[in-house]
């Protein structure tokens, strides 16, 4: 069966319909801004978050009224979260491609998830019934998720009481009890596990008008189902992993990083890169984006004291990673681009 999206309600303003499509209905969404996130690096070791937005517009989904199906009609629930079709998870998809041109050996300690509640609706429910994370294997975007590699659950009460503010986004951290190793090649899911316990509800905030589909969802009759093919719009959902690993080919005193600056951090396209090498090295710039997607990159013979000047003002908002190498050592710094 096919579901339909009817529209999508941005935070800051009132319910629109969309165009319907066959089978189930989206509602409208509200929009919000993404956060940030601090890395952590030591010598040979790199912690960070990582996600698949590709702007900080986001969205949530609400199902519509569907007469076709018993249970939903007149409130379907919605489109990325607890619904009267009785989806059971909802999933979203990391490249391998976004972390091992960086690190080795990744492991996930735990997953963000950015939740919506707005008085009365999205999350909330009996505070003792629970809510899972899982985290899948996966082959490409394009693939069901596969094997389990870890799980954990929380309480719908520590999830709500995460909700301090009056922002109708809020975020909870699935820790998992031990770290969590990751593929090497294809990539993982993050998989919610939704609550479905009348009255309960859990509702995962997602991209605004997303390029391409990166999510999943599982439904009822134990089968996984792109959120594309469901909905027929694309699911790019703000789940947050937190991964560490060793830093590739990167020496122990850090080398080149001790006589680099880049700047600024946020940028808004514009990213400077000062050197004060000893001596003159042939050194290559290349700046990715968190699917491992090279963006831009130059090569730079005999520098020394200089100043190299990139300019990535056509790429989306969102976390990117200048990476500087000298053939000896590697240098691997995270960088904000917010226009």
């Amino acid at each position: 069966m096919k579901k339909i999206l009817l529209s999508a309600i941005t935070i800051a303003t009132s319910l629109t319909a969309f165009s319907q499509v066959n089978g189930r209905i989206a509602k409208s969404n509200k929009t919000l801004s993404a956060p940030e996130f601090t890395q952590k690096l030591s010598a040979t070791v790199l912690c960070d978050t990582i996600g698949t937005l590709t702007t900080s517009s986001l969205t949530v989904g609400s199902a519509s009224s569907d007469t076709t199906t018993p249970g939903c009609s007149p409130n379907a629930g919605y489109v990325y979260g607890t619904n009267c079709y009785g989806d059971l998870e909802k999933a979203n998809f990391f490249s391998a491609a976004s972390y091992t041109s960086v690190i080795s050996g990744a492991t996930v300690s735990g997953v963000l998830v950015a939740f919506y509640n707005f008085g009365t609706e999205g999350t909330g429910g009996v505070a003792t019934h629970t809510v899972g994370m899982k985290l899948y294997s996966g082959t490409n975007v394009t693939t069901a998720p596969g094997s389990v590699l870890g799980s954990t659950v929380a309480t719908l009460g520590a999830i709500t009481a995460a909700h301090t503010t009056t922002n109708s986004l809020f975020f909870y951290t699935f820790d998992f009890a031990a770290p969590v190793a990751v593929p090497a090649t294809g990539g993982f899911y993050t998989s919610l596990v939704l609550p479905n316990t009348p009255g309960d509800t859990a509702v995962v905030i997602n991209q605004n008008s997303a390029p391409a589909n990166n999510a999943w969802e599982y439904w009822s009759d134990l089968t996984w189902h792109s959120i594309s093919g469901a909905w027929g719009t694309n699911g790019n959902l703000l789940m947050l992993a937190k991964i560490c690993g060793n830093l590739v080919n990167v020496s122990e005193n850090l080398g080149i990083s001790k006589n680099v600056i880049v700047a600024p951090n946020p940028t808004s396209g514009i990213i400077n890169i000062a050197f004060t090498l000893p001596t003159e090295e042939n050194v290559t710039v290349s700046v990715s984006n968190t699917l491992g997607q090279i963006v831009s990159t130059s090569n730079h013979n005999g520098m020394s004291n200089g100043l190299v000047t990139l300019d990535i003002a056509n790429q989306p908002n969102g976390v990117y990673f200048v990476t500087i190498n000298n053939g000896k050592d590697k240098m691997v710094q995270r960088l904000i681009l917010n226009k």
